[in-house]
């Protein structure tokens, strides 16, 4: 038994140093029989070792990326990489799959190591998950791509030709940053609202574009629109919502005497942050600029009158 336990080792050993392995070489090595050979490396799979034998090759190995070397992990990384996995895990099919790579490539056995820990993101749905990486395809490639597109506000649909650049993440959804044939210009497309999508057997060449910039300026998903200054004031009452964390990497603060906190932006357009200023309402005030004020009054007298003929039809 103790023979068979070390010629078991040896072979593994000979594996991982990714030596010729045949049924003849280990016959000579181990000074064993044909059959004895073929039974120790049926042990072996039996075992759950990932061997195959590559024929072109002509020996035994390992799967790709598989080793018997266990990474000396800190319990900080084993944290770091456990938290990944509740992240990602639930970003489609693909992230699953690439996740199990990994695991496996670090010899770490799949178990939920944080039940302490909660995330409530929601699955996304295996058309994202599809497009995702067709879309991290295409972008590496400069490969063109084909989508049938519905608007988010005016639902309009359209058939676009783009070239994609980049992926990001943002407000819990995937979109892609690219050029667009149909608009002529660079355009941001959320991967749900993508209807149809096909990779073309077109290429092309990329132009500079600055992508940390882009996304810098941005506050939500929008990216594109001239800088403007944004400067706003909130309430004393809820100044701990406010400044519990950063709400944007340009963002300065300021305390006001009356005890009130200003806080003030450097973005895109004021279309991302409008939405964002209107979450605060009643207990935020807008200093600057004077297009976000006249919307922000346009549309509360929109809201109003709304909803006092809802008030009135229900007396």
């Amino acid at each position: 038994m103790s023979f068979k336990f070390d010629s078991l080792m040896r072979i593994l050993n000979m594996l991982d140093r990714k030596e010729r392995v045949t049924v003849q070489s280990l016959m000579d090595d181990l000074n064993i029989s044909e059959r004895s050979t073929y039974r120790y490396v049926t042990t072996l799979k039996d075992a759950d070792f990932p061997i195959s034998f590559d024929r072109e090759k002509g020996t035994y190995t390992f799967e790709e990326g598989y080793s018997l070397s266990k990474p000396d992990l800190s319990l900080e990384e084993i944290l770091a990489f456990s938290l990944a996995r509740k992240m990602l895990g639930n970003f489609g099919p693909g992230m699953e799959s690439t996740l199990d790579q990994i695991e496996k490539k670090i010899s770490m056995k799949k178990q939920d190591t944080l039940k302490n820990i909660i995330f409530s993101r929601e699955d996304f749905s295996a058309k994202v998950g599809e497009y995702l990486f067709s879309i991290h395809q295409a972008a590496r490639n400069f490969q063109k791509i084909e989508i049938v597109y519905r608007a988010l506000y005016s639902d309009e649909v359209t058939r676009r030709k783009v070239n994609p650049y980049y992926l990001f993440y943002q407000d819990d959804l995937w979109h892609f940053r690219g050029y667009c044939h149909l608009r002529k210009d660079f355009r941001t497309f959320a991967l749900d609202r993508i209807e149809l999508m096909k990779l073309l057997n077109e290429h092309f060449v990329p132009e500079r574009i600055p992508q940390e910039d882009e996304l810098a300026g941005a506050f939500g998903t929008f990216i594109d629109g001239e800088p403007v200054k944004v400067t706003l004031r909130f309430d004393e009452d809820i100044k701990p919502h406010i400044t519990r964390k950063k709400w944007h990497q340009s963002q300065r603060e300021k305390l006001l005497p009356d005890g009130r906190i200003e806080l003030t932006f450097s973005v895109n357009g004021i279309e991302g942050i409008k939405q964002w200023v209107y979450k605060w309402l009643p207990y935020v005030e807008v200093v600057e600029p004077e297009e976000l004020k006249v919307e922000l009054l346009e549309d509360l007298a929109s809201a109003i009158e709304k909803n006092r003929k809802i008030l009135k039809g229900k007396r």
